[in-house]
Parts: C-alpha cells; structure tokens; sequence
C-alpha cells in the first residue's frame, strides 16, 4: 500500500506555515509517504502584497514552495505534485484545486478574485478536481456539495476543531467522493492523515481517477513522533 499526503503547506508561500519545503519532504519520506501534494494558500493576502509584477512571475512565485519540495523529492525517492488551496471572493470556503500547472495558472490572471462559481466550470474544462477542504471549520462557514467534486471528510490539524463527522454525512447525502489529509503546517502535524492506495500515485490524474473510483483507504493518524525516534 502506498501514503499520499493530500494537504500540505510550505513556509516558502504559505505565511501559517512554519516549515520549508525541503524539511516538509525529508519528514514525509522519513513518515513512509510515497508522496506528496503541495497546496500552498492561493489567497489575495498572499499575491496582492507581492505588488505590481506580472501575473506569471506571481505565478512563479506561488509555485517556488512546490518546486523546492519536487526537486528534494527527486533526490528522496518522493513523488511531489502541485495543488493549490484557493479561496474564493464570495465565501469563507477553502477549496483544493489538483491538476493544476503553471500554463493553467498564468491562463487566468486575477483567479483569486473570482467566485467558486465562476471558477468551477472553468477548472471542470480543464481537467481539475475540487476537493472542498474542511467543510463546517470555524463555525461560519457553508458546505457547498454542490460545487466540489469530493470533500476532505478528515482533516488532522490539531488547531482546528474536528468536524470529521459532519463532513462524512455530507459526503454520504450528496454520493461525493471522499479525501483527507494532514493540513500540515508544523512538524507536529506532518503525516496525521492522508489516504492510502494499492497502487502508487505518480500524477495528479493518478489521485483523480482513484478517488473517483473511490479506491482509496483514509489514514487516520495521531500526531507522529519521527523528531523523537
């Protein structure tokens, strides 16, 4: 069986986040991850500040966290692939976008600033899949099965309060595929969840076609000791 992390942040883009790219992998590999999915926050608090430059060099910019970690994965033996966890103009949501590519990114400038609904049909024609990420978080926020092609039914941040329950009867009512993942940010959080598959997963088209047919396992974890060991 194969460890995919779904869910993780770098320091590089992400500003929660307090671990590099390159500790994030080498924790990972040491956890027996085969691989990684690196979803930095693609939120206007982290492009606008980067000012006046063109839509490209920001997209470059955004991606700098995944490239680190792809290149310290090809050294490792760690398959690292780009997402991205978008929020969107007209809700709290948080959405996590997979297959997405930097000709994808540089084809839309100003995505952050677009609603989920306009977003949707166009990232649908692309080949993109929309997990909604941590449904019911922070008490204010709306689940939208209606929007999203699977739903991250767990999530280990220990941050966060776990609304797991609520998340899997949501998937359930609406026959959604499910996820989850670590949301890591910290090294306490490095690979508390995931998913689990018989076969290996070397593409973002690898992931979406077996969670569509619902071939995989969700990995329910407890805060990992690999610091310590």
């Amino acid at each position: 069986m194969f460890k995919t992390e779904t869910h993780m942040h770098t320091r590089e883009v992400s500003a929660c986040s307090h671990k590099g790219a390159i500790d994030m992998i080498k924790l990972y590999k040491e956890a027996g991850y085969s691989t990684v999915f690196v979803s930095d926050h693609f939120q206007s608090n982290f492009l606008d500040v980067l000012g006046d430059i063109p839509w490209n060099e920001k997209m470059a910019i955004f991606l700098s966290g995944y490239y680190k970690a792809k290149h310290e994965g090809e050294k490792l033996g760690v398959n690292v692939l780009p997402a991205a966890e978008i929020c969107f103009t007209d809700s709290n949501n948080h959405y996590l976008a997979y297959g997405i590519t930097k000709e994808f990114l540089d084809a839309y400038p100003n995505l952050h600033k677009m609603s989920a609904g306009e977003f949707l049909p166009i990232a649908r024609a692309a080949g993109i899949f929309i997990v909604h990420a941590h449904p019911y978080r922070d008490g204010s926020r709306s689940a939208t099965p209606e929007l999203v092609d699977a739903i991250e039914i767990y999530n280990s941040n220990p941050r966060h309060e776990d609304y797991s329950e609520f998340s899997k009867v949501l998937a359930e009512k609406y026959d959604l595929p499910v996820t989850a993942g670590s949301d890591a940010h910290r090294d306490e959080d490095v690979a508390c969840s995931g998913i689990e598959t018989e076969e290996e997963i070397k593409t973002a088209s690898d992931f979406i076609r077996l969670v569509k047919e619902r071939k995989i396992n969700i990995v329910r974890g407890t805060v990992n000791d690999i610091l310590s060991q």
